[in-house]
């Protein structure tokens, strides 16, 4: 089963019911360009323009949704390796502090982490590693210097 961090979670919950309303409210628009006078019921742009916004809102909501529906909540644990919410520094070419996340992220940034999915490509090489353990990462090779 997939896995989300818990503020991640509540996250996912504020968003979709941002979604739900901006939803509701395509009524009074979708109303409005009903209504509007156009030669012919098919040649009416507001109306396409008010529906390509549903379409856009629906396929977001939809998704959010299943990731939902998908996922349980987990929390940070300490661990000798690297987990779904450890907080990493990386020591090579590059200084790199990431926070790994679940499988959808709601943030950018966790206490000066960037927060990465625990899908991305630098996360899966670094899932399992422990402190000392090296990585090839695009920047050249990096060592795992501190699990938070």
């Amino acid at each position: 089963m997939k896995k989300i961090l818990e503020e991640d979670f509540i996250l996912l919950n504020e968003r979709i019911k941002i979604l739900e309303k901006q939803m509701f409210d395509l009524g009074e628009d979708f109303n409005e360009a009903v209504n509007q006078s156009s030669e012919t019921w098919h040649d009416n742009a507001p109306f396409d323009a008010v529906r390509d916004k549903q379409s856009i809102l629906h396929f977001e909501l939809t998704k959010l949704r299943v990731i939902r529906k998908e996922t349980i909540r987990t929390k940070p644990k300490s661990s000798a390796k690297i987990q779904i919410g450890s907080k990493v520094i990386l020591e090579g070419p590059k200084t790199l502090h990431v926070m790994i996340g679940g499988h959808w992220v709601g943030r950018d940034q966790v206490d000066g982490h960037t927060l990465i999915s625990c899908e991305s490509p630098i996360a899966q090489k670094l899932l399992g590693k422990k402190v000392g353990d090296e990585v090839e990462l695009p920047l050249g090779r990096s060592s795992v210097g501190v699990i938070l």
